[in-house]
């Protein structure tokens, strides 16, 4: 009898002991994922260096959780410390090398950079694992228009058109793409297009009355 009472306070007490593990460890994965979404909710909302703060000290918590790598990386791309959002970008292809956020974010630092090569070379990555984000393309067409390669910066900015149709920046790089090449006609189309996205914009206004211009100058001459 008292080696059975033994038996089942032994156990009562290892079970209260793992009922209070247990009820720690939730407290501390739920604090860590509200203080990493606190960090992520500031970031939506351009606060990017309070977002930061927060961020970093969760990744001294938790030091595997790769979306904290990536949203770090997106704060400092968007504050123009370049080579910062390099470094925490391959911190985290340390743990994902396919991670495609992390490829884009040091592709995306090194186009601001104008390192262009490095920056091709990353986007290039993202889109054969990721070949549906209309952005990688978005971000290589910004690249091969700088360079003045217009017939690879026409493809991309398609490819990112085909893919989503609704941003009216595509359109826009992509008009100013056409104009480059002199296909006014299509660089108006694509002007209007944008406009509609984006209607009273001043810039994409004075670059449709540019191009329509052009095209009137162009058959004065004829």
């Amino acid at each position: 009898m008292k080696r059975n009472i033994k038996k089942y306070l032994y156990i009562k007490t290892h079970l209260m002991k793992f009922a209070i593990a247990l009820f720690v460890f939730s407290l501390i994965a739920g604090s860590v994922y509200s203080s990493f979404q606190e960090g992520y909710d500031l970031y939506k909302k351009g606060k990017y260096y309070e977002a930061e703060a927060i961020l970093l000290k969760e990744k001294e918590i938790s030091p595997k959780n790769l979306d904290i790598y990536a949203v770090l990386g997106w704060c400092y791309l968007y504050t123009g410390r370049y080579k910062m959002a390099i470094d925490i970008s391959n911190e985290g292809m340390k743990l994902n090398p396919n991670d495609t956020r992390f490829l884009s974010t040091i592709g995306r630092s090194y186009m601001e950079l104008k390192r262009y090569k490095e920056a091709i070379d990353y986007l290039q990555k993202a889109i054969t694992l990721n070949p549906k984000n209309p952005y990688y393309y978005y971000y290589l067409g910004k690249i091969y228009l700088d360079q003045n390669k217009l017939y690879y910066a026409e493809t991309a900015l398609s490819a990112s058109i085909m893919i989503r149709g609704d941003k009216y920046f595509f359109y826009s790089y992509r008009g100013a793409v056409y104009e480059k090449m002199n296909r006014l006609k299509e660089a108006e189309q694509d002007y209007k297009k944008a406009l509609s996205l984006k209607p009273n914009d001043p810039h994409l206004k004075q670059a449709l009355i540019d191009v329509i211009s052009k095209e009137a100058e162009q058959e004065s001459k004829f």
